[in-house]
């Protein structure tokens, strides 16, 4: 667990519970209840990983590998959560292959041969040429017969059918599309450079976390999901910075300031 591993580190170095709150001015039953994996008098998730940041980083270990070894201790303490199960893959059914059937050849009768089929097709094309030939002059003499004084009937034509234009379709002009809004942080954290002694009160989301006087060369972090804020006994001595942006000091030497940091 990772109380264990801060723990063992700070016996080996010879440093006191009170030693580790007068330098990270972290209370004392709060490093008791870390080292002891007693999460639960911790005031919640967010407020002890930035306890064992500030604690890691007193101590010279890596703060990134403490706060993994804190999720990891909660996953242990809460339930590994099941591996979902692989869906099954239902086999598709081969298709049964289609054997073409063979075509009989057709059957010619006794004597065909291929002059006679000539002969055959000569006969229907003439027959079919003399039928048109007899219907050509049939509607001839009809024509002639029908006509008044001998004079060939005139055949009308009918007017050009006139087609309607479809009316034009008006195109719809294309609706903008809607620009995507920027994604928030999900917490707002702050880290602070002491650059001299300077006492401080810092409450995240409404709970006290840390109070006393940090002394100069120490860079801290705090995190919470909506605002810190920030009492400054010596506003000069403290360089913050958001986002990895420095913001800079917040007062001069001796000022006091309050000051409230939100998501940006």
């Amino acid at each position: 667990m990772v109380g264990y591993t801060l723990r063992q580190e700070r016996e080996r170095q010879n440093l006191s519970i009170e030693d580790i709150e007068q330098g990270t001015s972290i209370r004392a039953l709060y490093i008791e209840a870390i080292e002891n994996g007693e999460y639960d008098k911790l005031p919640g998730t967010v407020y002890t990983k930035g306890f064992i940041k500030n604690y890691a980083n007193f101590l010279g270990l890596d703060a990134d590998a403490m706060t993994k070894e804190f999720a990891n201790d909660l996953a242990e303490l809460s339930g590994t959560p099941a591996t979902p199960a692989e869906e099954e893959q239902t086999p598709q059914t081969p298709k049964t292959p289609v054997t073409p059937k063979p075509v009989k050849p057709e059957k010619k009768t006794f004597g065909y041969s291929i002059e006679k089929e000539k002969s055959s097709r000569s006969s229907g094309v003439l027959i079919i040429a003399a039928v048109i030939l007899i219907a050509a002059l049939a509607g001839g003499a009809w024509s002639w017969l029908s006509s008044s004084d001998g004079e060939v009937a005139k055949v009308e034509t009918p007017p050009p059918v006139q087609q309607t234009q479809p009316a034009p379709v008006e195109e719809q002009p294309a609706e903008p599309v809607a620009k995507a809004n920027p994604v928030p942080p999900e917490n707002v954290q702050i880290q602070a450079r002491f650059n001299d002694r300077c006492w401080l009160l810092v409450t995240v989301d409404g709970a006290v976390v840390q109070e006393g006087v940090v002394e100069g060369g120490q860079t801290l972090t705090w995190e919470g999901k909506d605002n810190i804020n920030f009492r400054l006994g010596n506003a000069g001595a403290v360089e913050f910075f958001q986002g990895g942006k420095s913001l800079g000091v917040l007062g001069g030497v001796g000022d006091v300031v309050d000051k409230t940091f939100t998501r940006n």
